[in-house]
């Protein structure tokens, strides 16, 4: 079911949402709406890339919490340059070795 949003604009920035809409072949409200999931999926994407970052996520777990393929999430990280915190090799063993302990691998 579809819902009604009002938002208030000053007269620039109506006529200049109003050019849009037309150059973009749309009616207003479609572009404010095409706008507004733009930014939603932007968003999640910049959140998940943020858990990545830190380590509390996988990539693929990113990519599915954000609704996104792997492809689109790998790409963000790429554009936006976002890598994983450095670890030592301990570290990483440490890592591997709970991995192994979960999936109860001997």
């Amino acid at each position: 079911m579809s819902n009604t949003v009002s938002i208030r604009l000053e007269n620039d920035e109506k006529t200049k949402l109003d050019s849009i809409a037309q150059e973009e072949h749309l009616d207003r409200s479609s572009l404010i709406r095409k706008f507004i999931l733009e930014q939603m999926k932007l968003h999640e994407m910049k959140k998940w890339g943020q858990s990545y970052q830190k380590g509390t996520v996988s990539l693929q777990e990113a990519a599915s919490l954000a609704n996104l393929s792997l492809y689109e999430m790998m790409e963000y990280v790429q554009k936006e340059n976002i890598r994983l915190p450095k670890q030592s090799k301990s570290e990483i063993e440490v890592e591997i070795d709970k991995s192994l302990r979960l999936m109860d691998v001997k």
